[in-house]
Order: C-alpha cells, then sequence, then structure tokens
C-alpha cells in the first residue's frame, strides 16, 4: 500500500505515539510523527494529510482543548482524527469536540479507529459540498450511524479496560509486591499505596519524579542499578532485572529484587518502564541458613573420612614428639641430633596436614556474608578432596583431570559445598565392593565465552529420563527415607546461579551420570557493589562482558 497514494498520518507527541506510530507503519500508511504540538499544527498547514492522531495521555481537559484547536488551524477541517484516550466516559466529550473515531489506549482499539479513520478520509464521497441535498442527507446519516457504532465499540473497549483495570488493582492489593510505573519523557513515577508504605514517602513526592527511589538505593548499589537501567532502556530487552539494597520505612536497609518490562515505540527508544519490587531479606537469610545446615550436613556424612584423615597424622606426631622427648631424657646432650630433628620434622609435617583440614572444617562450617570475588578453582578442590577422600577411596577410583582455568567469579565456600555435595552424591550412588570397576572423575576446563567448565561424573547406575527434570527441586530426592533431605542439589543449583552460573546433568540409565557446572570468569574490574549483589540476590543484572551468558 505504501507509495505516492498510501494514506499520510500526522501523530501528534503524547503516550500511545509510539504505538500509533508502528500500527500505521505496519498497515503500509505513511506515518508522520509531530516533534511537538505547534510542530504538527504547521505540518497540518502545509502538507497533506489524510488523518491526524491525538495520542494524549494526559488530562481529558487537555486532548479535548487541542482536538478543538486542530480543528480550528488551518487544513484541520480536512482530516479525520483520531482522538486516543485512557480516561473512560470521555467518547461524548471527544467526539464533541470535533474528534471522527475515538479509540482506547490499547492497541487493537487504536487499530481498528485507524483503519476506520482512513476510510473515512479516503471514502468516494468525503467532499460531498457538491452533492444533491438528498444524497449529501443519506451520506451525513451514514457518517453519523458509523459514528455511533464507532462510540460502542469504543464504550465496549472502555467497560473491558475498566474491568482490566479493577482486575489489577484486585492482584496489586494481594500482594505484597510494590508497583511502579515511570513514565521516562516526564519523569514523572507513579506507584501502588504498597510502593508508598514500602519505602515510607507521601503521595506526592512518589508521582513528583525519580529522585527519591535513586536515594533510597544503598550507596553502594547506586552506580550498578543506574548502569543496569540506563541498559535496559537502551537495549533492545523488553524485560530487566536489579538485585539491590534499598531503605526503608523504618529505616533499615533489605535486599530487594525489583524486575519490569520496557515499553518502546515504534524507532525502538524506550518512554515508559513498569515493574514490581519484592523484599527478599527474611528469604535470602532463610537460604544462607539452609545453605549452612547442608555444609554441616555434608560434613556430618564425612564425619568419619574426616576423623580418620586427622587421626592418621595425629598418631605419628605424638609417636615422633614422644621418641623425641625419651631420646632427651634418656641421653641429653648426647643423643642424637639427626634423628631428633627428623622426628621433628614429621611431627610438623603430620600438624601441617591437621592445619589444612582443620581449615578446610573450618572453611566449610562458617557462615560467612557470601561475598564474591575471584576464587581459584584448583585449590577448592584439592580442600573438598581432603574432606571426601576417605569415602570416595572406599567407592570408586579417582580420576583428576585438572586444566589450568583463571579463577572465577564466586564464593570459596559456597563453592566448595556444590563440589563437595556433587562428589558426595556420585559416591553414594555407586555400589559397594566394586572399587576396581566404579569411577568418579572430576574436571576442569575453559568454557568460552568467559567461562569455567567443572564436571563431576560417575559411573553409577543413572538417573531416569522422567526424574531429571525435578533433581534440582527442593525436597526432591531418591534416596530412602531418612538418608537424604532432598536439599542438596535445590541448594547446589541456588548457589550457582547466584554466581550466574549455570548447572545442568547429563545422564543415561545404566552408564552414570555427569553433572556439568559453568561458572563466569571473575572480572577485576567489577566492584564491591556488584559482588554484593550477586551474593545477596541471585541472578545479576550485570555480568562482565566476557562472561556473558
Amino acid at each position: 500500500m505504501a507509495g505516492p497514494q498510501a494514506p499520510r498520518i500526522l501523530i501528534f507527541p503524547g503516550g500511545p505515539s509510539g504505538a500509533a506510530q508502528a500500527l500505521a507503519a505496519a498497515r503500509g500508511y505513511v506515518a508522520v510523527p509531530a516533534r511537538d504540538v505547534e510542530a504538527g499544527l504547521d505540518l497540518l498547514a502545509t502538507q497533506p494529510f489524510d488523518v491526524a492522531v491525538l495520542a494524549d495521555e494526559g488530562p481529558l481537559e487537555d486532548t479535548l482543548a487541542l482536538c478543538r484547536r486542530l480543528r480550528a488551524a488551518p487544513g484541520g477541517d480536512r482530516v479525520a482524527v483520531v482522538a486516543v484516550t485512557g480516561s473512560a466516559g470521555a467518547t461524548a466529550a471527544l467526539l464533541e469536540a470535533g474528534a471522527t473515531v475515538v479509540a482506547a489506549a490499547l492497541e487493537p482499539s487504536i487499530a481498528i479507529q485507524l483503519d476506520a479513520a482512513v476510510w473515512w478520509a479516503r471514502r468516494p464521497s468525503a467532499h460531498v459540498a457538491d452533492r444533491a441535498p438528498a444524497e449529501r442527507a443519506l451520506l451525513e446519516r451514514t457518517a453519523r450511524s458509523f459514528r455511533d457504532a464507532s462510540a460502542e465499540v469504543i464504550k465496549a473497549a472502555e467497560d473491558a479496560l475498566r474491568a482490566s483495570e479493577e482486575r489489577m488493582r484486585l492482584v496489586v492489593r494481594a500482594t505484597s509486591d510494590a508497583f511502579w510505573d515511570w513514565d521516562l519523557s516526564s519523569g514523572r513515577v507513579t506507584g501502588s499505596e504498597r510502593m508508598r508504605s514500602f519505602y515510607g514517602t507521601g503521595g506526592a513526592d512518589i508521582e513528583e519524579d525519580a529522585a527519591w527511589w535513586f536515594e533510597r538505593v544503598h550507596p553502594e548499589d547506586r552506580d550498578r542499578v543506574m548502569n543496569g537501567l540506563r541498559r535496559a532502556m537502551e537495549g533492545d530487552e523488553g524485560t530487566f532485572e536489579l538485585w539491590y539494597r534499598c531503605l526503608l520505612a523504618d529505616g533499615s536497609y533489605a535486599d530487594v529484587h525489583d524486575r519490569g518490562i520496557v515499553l518502546r515505540d515504534a524507532t525502538g527508544r524506550a518512554y515508559r518502564m513498569l515493574g514490581a519490587v519484592s523484599d527478599v531479606t527474611e528469604r535470602r537469610q532463610m537460604e544462607t541458613r539452609l545453605q549452612l545446615a547442608d555444609r554441616m550436613a555434608s560434613l556430618g556424612t564425612l564425619a568419619a573420612g574426616v576423623a580418620h584423615e586427622i587421626n592418621n597424622p595425629l598418631a605419628y606426631m605424638v609417636a615422633n614428639v614422644d621418641f623425641a622427648r625419651k631420646e632427651l631424657r634418656a641421653k641429653g646432650a648426647g643423643a642424637r641430633l639427626d634423628a631428633l630433628l627428623s622426628a621433628l620434622d614429621e611431627a610438623a609435617e603430620g600438624g601441617s596436614r591437621v592445619r589444612h583440614i582443620v581449615g578446610g572444617l573450618k572453611t566449610f562450617s562458617r557462615a560467612d556474608g557470601g561475598e564474591l570475588g575471584p576464587v581459584e578453582v584448583d585449590p577448592v578442590i584439592q580442600l573438598v578432596l581432603r574432606m571426601a577422600q576417605q569415602q570416595i577411596q572406599s567407592k570408586a577410583r579417582l580420576v583428576l583431570e585438572l586444566r589450568p582455568v583463571p579463577a572465577v567469579h564466586a564464593n570459596e565456600a559456597q563453592l566448595g559445598q556444590v563440589i563437595l555435595n556433587l562428589l558426595v552424591n556420585a559416591a553414594q550412588a555407586l555400589p559397594e565392593g566394586k572399587v576396581s570397576e566404579n569411577e568418579i572423575r572430576i574436571s576442569t576446563a575453559p568454557a568460552p565465552p568467559g567461562r569455567v567448565c567443572i564436571e563431576v561424573c560417575d559411573t553409577g547406575p543413572g538417573i531416569a529420563p522422567e526424574l531429571r527434570s525435578r533433581i534440582f527441586d527442593p525436597f526432591f530426592t531418591t534416596k530412602p527415607i531418612g538418608e537424604g533431605t532432598g536439599l542438596g542439589l535445590a541448594i547446589c543449583h541456588g548457589i550457582v546461579t547466584s554466581f550466574r552460573g549455570e548447572i545442568g546433568v547429563e545422564s543415561e540409565v545404566g552408564k552414570g551420570a555427569c553433572f556439568r557446572v559453568l561458572l563466569p570468569v571473575h572480572d577485576h574490574r567489577a566492584g564491591a557493589g556488584e559482588e554484593r549483589n550477586a551474593a545477596s540476590g541471585g541472578a545479576s543484572d550485570e555480568l562482565p562482558e566476557e562472561a556473558a551468558q
């Protein structure tokens, strides 16, 4: 339809103007957006147009005034006028002010009335001044019938809109989330009642601009959140997600999860953002407690092996120290110096082994804040193996394929917990008494783009296809009652996700299972705010460039 004869649509600026422009272009119409009202009136006076769209979401009085002004302006009597409004019951007033048809601020309604206006402007009887009186009267009756039918369509759309808004109000009241709506062109922010009570604001400040909100974001998180919003506006995604700390009405800071959508015009420019804020502080605290409980449960499972690892060096430490004491008491200055030094060296070596084991226990048992930073994978694996060595050796051969990899963006204790859980699960899946036939393999390797892959594989019975989709669900377990809580893999999934990584499994019944963990390489440019964000909130709004998934 595009070409010299294509209908020309003049679109005045306003909230739904982007939608109107996109709908016009999709129909092959020539859509011309006006920079502002004055520029639109100038275009109308100097160029031919079939339809003018008044896409204003402001007060009804402003739309009525603009409609009357357009009709009185040069060229205004030659076009069909589509008035888009979000005001219920405004149809009659807009038609009285000169609108040809009225559309609700919904794309289906705008599309219908835009096509109707084009038909109205392009109908053969558009200029009826020279028609016979009887024919002109018939055309005018047809026009009134058409406008009445259009009004009925709009009335139905307004009723549907009111019902939808009422349902939305009920949903907003039923949820604990705080909802907000940000008009990017004016900077005006409106929010639900929960938003006001959540942040302790009055009615005026929340509807003035976004400054009040930015001031409540924790100073350490503010730059990262601003950058996340900027990327959401400038990118081409329709949704966004942010995790940060914010100041509440009672003066405390809460961990919040803020997610929403970005509305864009036909050019891709963001003109509006809507979202919901959830207080996830208690959930994060509960997750931390569950992680610690699971970590301690894993250590309990390995208690016998850990005790064995400590008892061995302790035994020869005590023996060597006793030898040195007896030698000195019996011979005094005549004691053999080389034998004493050898005994003490062995005791020191045993003490070093015990220190490493106890250090590992402290690492896994402490309830740290979960801060993220650069973590070397190989030392964490070696630490875990010292914890689980006895249990693994009693079940299978251990194969290590540890290639050099860069530091990952993680938390040492939590990463160790993930690897320990996977190793314990692999060992528990293997049958007893077949050490030479069973195998547990741990491997590390770079995984482009900008990630590190850690795999824990076993030659056990594998996982049935119907169970694979559920193994990361909380409280799901295939172990007998009393032998598993079903939280281990769920916690592993939560930890890996909080590192902005992925965890998955490949398995074939009778041929074992292979769990694969993908973690982002640590970006040394990342600030403390981003590390705190990922630790407290899970998925981050920003990935390092080389770690983007």
